[in-house]
């Protein structure tokens, strides 16, 4: 797809979903322990807190949704014309640019524990064998991740309360199959719930055109949707958990991130599609101003380039954190002003490379490689 041809709006998203990224990814870096268990929370440390806060998980969600829509307007032709030429060569793309990811992910993870992209890598893998699933199918695949995961989550905290150990489901990936491990059910964004995202893009995408005319239908029910999750999970979840039935309840009404319960799943999506519609509405309206049009050109070419950019931002971290030594762990305060800077210096960056060059520097090899 070719910048004439892309959908501003998605590029638009990608590059708002990347700060957010960026600033959960510093914080959390930067700060440690104290990011995720602060002694004294304020309001915007219990906002931005890694593990529990509502923006964890929901900017990274926002990109999974995002890319499910890419893959779906990829391999909309061969899709739609059901020529098996011209499925396989999609197959085969998607194929090799997860296999990629995949590579290059397990490698990056060993620097900054908590990538997803080598969860990316699976997810494209996984998409060469569905995009051509109906949408029914896609709803069943998407449902039988989000409560494998619960029932998994369920099922560890059961064994915890039988005293039996469970922590061979989180291994670190120095084998094969412990990285299979990791990849499937555990650590940041595991195949399951994650694909759920991931295939909801897909779906999404094959209506992507016609955005405008649901979006607020869209929009209407996924509000509702995330409303409904809180609800549930408040009135069904004991303010003080002291039984075991109350301590296993609470892992599948969680709305935490690693407790991967169901209303985790269902309220994250929901998230990242209220997301989605708000920056296509902001992107439809940005025509009106001279001021918003310049910055959603430079938001859009920033969106074009986000796998260099998430590399830059890993390899900006360790220079100047600790290689360097220029910023040190002095709250959150610090991680945002980080992030900030990072950003717009990207942004900058950005414009200025995508204009005379096109692709990024990863996006060229990533293209090159896998078609």
């Amino acid at each position: 797809m070719n910048s004439s041809s892309r959908i501003e709006s998605l590029d638009v998203a990608r590059a708002v979903a990347l700060f957010g990224v960026v600033a959960m990814n510093f914080h959390a870096y930067l700060n440690g322990a104290q990011s995720m268990y602060p002694t004294h929370p304020s309001a915007w440390e219990r906002l931005f807190n890694p593990l529990t806060g509502p923006l964890t998980t929901r900017f990274a969600a926002t990109f999974v949704l995002i890319a499910g829509i890419g893959v779906s307007l990829f391999t909309q032709r061969a899709r739609v014309s059901n020529s098996r030429t011209d499925i396989q060569h999609a197959r085969i793309v998607l194929l090799r640019r997860g296999a990629l990811l995949y590579f290059v992910g397990y490698f990056v993870q060993w620097v900054w524990p908590g990538t997803i992209l080598f969860y990316y890598g699976a997810y494209f893998i996984i998409a060469a064998a569905v995009f051509t699933w109906s949408t029914k199918r896609l709803i069943a695949l998407g449902g039988v991740s989000i409560f494998f995961a619960a029932g998994l989550s369920w099922w560890r905290a059961s064994q915890l309360l039988d005293g039996n150990n469970t922590r061979w489901l989180s291994p670190s990936p120095n084998s094969p199959r412990n990285l299979l491990i990791r990849t499937f059910v555990d650590y940041t964004h595991p195949v399951f719930p994650w694909i759920a995202f991931f295939v909801a893009g897909i779906m999404l995408g094959r209506h992507i055109h016609h955005l405008s005319k649901i979006r607020l239908r869209l929009m209407f029910a996924s509000i509702l949707l995330i409303l409904a999750t809180h609800a549930a999970n408040f009135l069904f979840t004991s303010s003080s958990q002291i039984s075991d039935r109350d301590f296993v309840l609470a892992k599948l009404v969680s709305t935490q991130p690693l407790d991967r319960g169901i209303l985790f799943s269902l309220g994250t999506l929901a998230t990242a599609v209220v997301a989605l519609c708000l920056v296509s509405f902001m992107v439809e309206r940005a025509s009106r101003s001279i001021l918003f049009r310049l910055l959603t050109k430079f938001l859009a070419r920033a969106g074009r380039m986000t796998l260099s950019v998430y590399l830059l931002h890993v390899v900006f971290f360790n220079l100047v954190v600790h290689r360097l030594h220029w910023v040190g762990a002095t709250g959150l305060d610090t991680a945002l002003a980080l992030s900030l800077l990072f950003y717009v210096v990207a942004l900058m960056l950005s414009s200025w490379w995508n204009t005379y060059f096109g692709l990024g520097p990863a996006e060229r090899v990533y293209r090159a490689f896998g078609g």
